[in-house]
C-alpha cells in the first residue's frame, strides 16, 4: 500500500495539480494501475470532476493539503476494493 500512495501521490502532483493539466480530460488512463482506477470511481480523474464531485475548483494549482485530500480519497477507494475482493 505504501508503494500504491507513492504512485498516487506522483500521478496527481504531475497529473492533476497543476492550474492548467496537460490534457486535461483526457490524461487519466481507464486501466493499467489501481490509482487509475480510483481516480474515475472517485471523480478524481480530472480537473472537471473534482470541480463537480468534490468542489475543488478548477484554473487554480492545488494546494498540498488539497493533493493530500486527493490521494486519501484514492486510497480509502483501494482499500476498500482490496477487503471487498478478499473474500471473492
Amino acid at each position: 500500500m505504501d508503494t500504491i500512495r507513492s504512485h498516487a501521490c506522483d500521478f496527481i502532483r504531475q497529473r492533476l495539480a497543476p492550474a492548467e493539466p496537460k490534457n486535461d480530460g483526457k490524461q487519466t488512463p481507464m486501466r493499467g494501475h489501481p490509482v487509475f482506477i480510483a481516480q474515475h470511481a472517485t471523480g478524481c480523474c480530472c480537473r472537471g470532476c473534482l470541480e463537480k464531485w468534490h468542489r475543488i475548483p478548477k484554473g487554480k494549482e492545488l494546494s498540498e493539503e488539497q493533493q493530500k485530500y486527493v490521494v486519501d480519497v484514492l486510497m480509502a477507494w483501494i482499500e476498500r476494493q482490496m477487503k471487498a475482493n478478499e473474500g471473492s
